[in-house]
């Protein structure tokens, strides 16, 4: 697995990361928004990314991509959970060919989501 944090502020929903990873609110209607910053990993990669979290009936409908090396990735979010002041989200995508999966745990921390995140391969579940 490929570990990494990531830092966020909430002031116009506008993230600032240290490493990848998420963190985000009490309930689902508070963390509805747009968020955006910059990851960096264990492997020294590093890019942009935006969480758009939509409010419908009751229930947060997430969209995540990220870049690398200047290229926008899309990815399929195939789940979310929050649990008061902490957020999990797992999302697949495909890098040169090969599908992965990474997994966000977060926590809002005043104005700030603070969190990690991990990546794994998901036809051998190793990355």
């Amino acid at each position: 697995m490929i570990p990494g944090s990531i830092l966020a502020d909430k002031n116009m929903k506008h993230i600032t990361c240290i490493a990848l990873a998420i963190t985000l609110f009490a309930s689902e209607k508070d963390l509805a928004g747009v968020y955006t910053g910059k990851w960096s990993g264990a492997s020294g990669a590093a890019g942009d990314f935006r969480i758009a979290l939509a409010l419908s009936d009751g229930r947060l409908k997430p969209e995540m991509t990220f870049t690398m090396d200047s290229t926008e990735v899309q990815t399929k979010v195939t789940h979310i959970a929050v649990d008061g002041m902490k957020l999990e989200m797992k999302y697949e995508f495909d890098l040169s060919g090969v599908r992965l999966e990474s997994t966000i745990h977060g926590t809002l921390s005043g104005e700030a989501l603070e969190g990690r995140y991990s990546t794994k391969s998901v036809a051998d579940a190793a990355v």
